[in-house]
């Protein structure tokens, strides 16, 4: 038995399904290579996961539940039961006998609690999750405060709507072409006021960790989570990080930002640094 596995079979009582399912998946075992039975158990036990043992020629994974028709909240008439215990019934063949019926239950039941495990619904869950993101209204406030809220779950957010400047690349003048008029406009980039949204991300402390600010916390999850995924919607966006006290000051040192930290000599002040600024459709 592979160190891994031993530790697992040692510490089987600590787990919750979920975690041992992606354990299990992490380690190369999937669905179709996991057994589920119950523990023939007449009264309710501690824990929810029994036992598990792990099996080579073939390849499977047997997981014993406090769950099922043999466990201690079973739905099967305590006649059975009383047969067994009057030897009449054999024990080993009742639990062979019910266990085929119990891999199918619970393996439903378990799948029912996390459809992420089951692939005849979603083959990737991943993209599901993605998906059902795509039919909610992004673009709306409650929404842009929501999924802030989920991405940066220490800091407080504040979302409203604003009049931003879009800048406009027109190109620079070319003699003979560029018409002048009314309706032109002479020179290379062009301000538009448009609508927008602005988010303000509010923090007591300048370092979300030690000796990590939290200016590149907030960029590295605005890169890895957030912006994928409000890519393609056609909304002006401003994102601010406003820091209410900073506790170090500037100094020539790696991780250390002019604008982002206090000079010597300053008083304390909230700092407002922009994060983001533009047009999500344009994101890349």
């Amino acid at each position: 038995m592979h160190l891994l596995e031993a530790r697992i079979v040692k510490n089987i009582g600590r787990f919750d399904p979920i975690n041992l399912l992606t354990l299990l998946d992490y380690m190369g075992y999937g669905m179709e290579d996991i057994l589920f039975f119950s523990h023939f158990s007449m009264c309710s036990q501690s824990r929810l996961i029994q036992s598990i043992e792990f099996r080579y020629f073939p390849k499977k994974v047997l997981i014993s539940l406090n769950l099922g028709l043999l466990g201690g909240q079973s739905l099967l008439p305590n006649y059975f039961f009383k047969q067994v215990d009057d030897n009449v019934i054999d024990d080993q063949r009742f639990s062979d006998f019910f266990g085929y019926f119990d891999d199918r239950l619970l393996r439903r039941y378990l799948l029912a609690i996390y459809p992420e495990h089951d692939q005849a619904i979603e083959p990737n869950w991943e993209v599901r999750k993605k998906a059902s993101l795509q039919t909610l209204k992004l673009n709306s406030i409650a929404s842009l405060h929501w999924l802030s809220q989920l991405v940066f779950p220490e800091l407080q957010i504040r979302a409203e709507k604003v009049t931003l400047q879009r800048h406009m690349d027109l190109g620079a003048p070319i003699l003979g072409k560029t018409q002048l008029g009314y309706q032109a406009v002479l020179g290379k980039i062009k301000k538009i006021p448009v609508p927008g949204v602005r988010i303000t991300l509010i923090s007591d402390e300048d370092s979300f960790i030690h000796n990590q600010p939290w200016p590149d916390e907030v960029e590295r999850r605005l890169q890895k989570l957030m912006l994928p995924i409000l890519q393609g919607i056609d909304l002006d966006l401003e994102i601010w990080l406003m820091i209410r006290s900073q506790s170090t000051n500037l100094s020539l040192k790696t991780n250390s930002y002019l604008g982002y930290e206090n000079i010597v000599g300053d008083a304390d002040q909230v700092r407002q640094i922009r994060i983001f600024s533009g047009r999500l459709y344009d994101w890349h």
